[in-house]
């Protein structure tokens, strides 16, 4: 378990002593798409460390429909910000794929680890802020302007963060969204989102499989970007 926890930023640094004590309250657990984490307002039990898989949160709104507010991969954590809030979450938590796999931390020895080691204290801080970064993040995706270039913002924030460089021009995100994830975080209906991915199919910039979305002109994706010179848009 240790070895597991230094392959995260935060715990890389940090003396055996207190990872042993993390260590003592971690435990791994698997989720399958479609999987909540935890509930908006329910107490904080639990801090996740994502070792492969994607998860978002996600709030209801008074229609009752799902908007999500950031989404998380390998090496992000989720339900930090919790402890400052009062300890309890301000958003619900799902699994996006399956076999999503996190280690889970006790957020009470989080904290008292926090306090004997200044450089965990630190990091703690530096976490907080990614919670603001993703909804940063999902402004910018939703305020992209056309249903193709949000689609593009997603795919190309994705791929930067959670992506493999396959050759000149071409990415793999090795995760499967289905078109309801997609449409939901772009704030479109699964048609739109449908039409914009046929075309970049027949573009022959695209393929998806079960594995994941994989690129064969990434640049093309970039450049339906707002900061790009527009290229073939839609």
């Amino acid at each position: 378990m240790i070895e597991r926890l230094r392959r995260f930023e935060m715990f890389e640094p940090l003396p055996d002593a207190i990872l042993k004590k993390l260590a003592k309250s971690a435990s791994i657990q698997v989720y399958r798409a479609g999987d909540r984490l935890w509930n908006q307002g329910e107490p904080n039990e639990r801090v996740v460390f994502i070792e492969q898989g994607l998860a978002k949160t996600a709030r209801r709104t008074r229609g009752g429909d799902s908007r999500t507010f950031g989404l998380y991969g390998p090496g992000d954590s989720m339900g930090i910000y919790a402890i400052w809030a009062g300890m309890k979450y301000p958003t619900d938590a799902w699994a996006m794929s399956d076999g999503m796999a996190v280690i889970q931390l006790d957020p009470l020895t989080l904290l008292q680890c926090a306090e004997k080691q200044p450089r965990l204290s630190v990091a703690l801080m530096a976490e907080i802020s990614r919670f603001t970064e993703a909804l940063v993040h999902k402004i910018e995706i939703v305020g992209a302007g056309s249903i193709s270039e949000r689609v593009a913002a997603l795919m190309v924030m994705l791929v930067d963060r959670y992506g493999i460089e396959v050759g000149e021009g071409k990415a793999c995100l090795p995760v499967y969204l289905t078109l309801e994830q997609i449409g939901e975080i772009v704030d479109s209906r699964m048609e739109t989102v449908n039409r914009v991915l046929a075309k970049w199919k027949r573009q022959g910039w695209l393929t998806v499989n079960a594995s994941g979305y994989h690129f064969l002109h990434f640049d093309n994706v970039r450049a339906l970007l707002p900061e790009f010179p527009a290229r073939d848009g839609f």
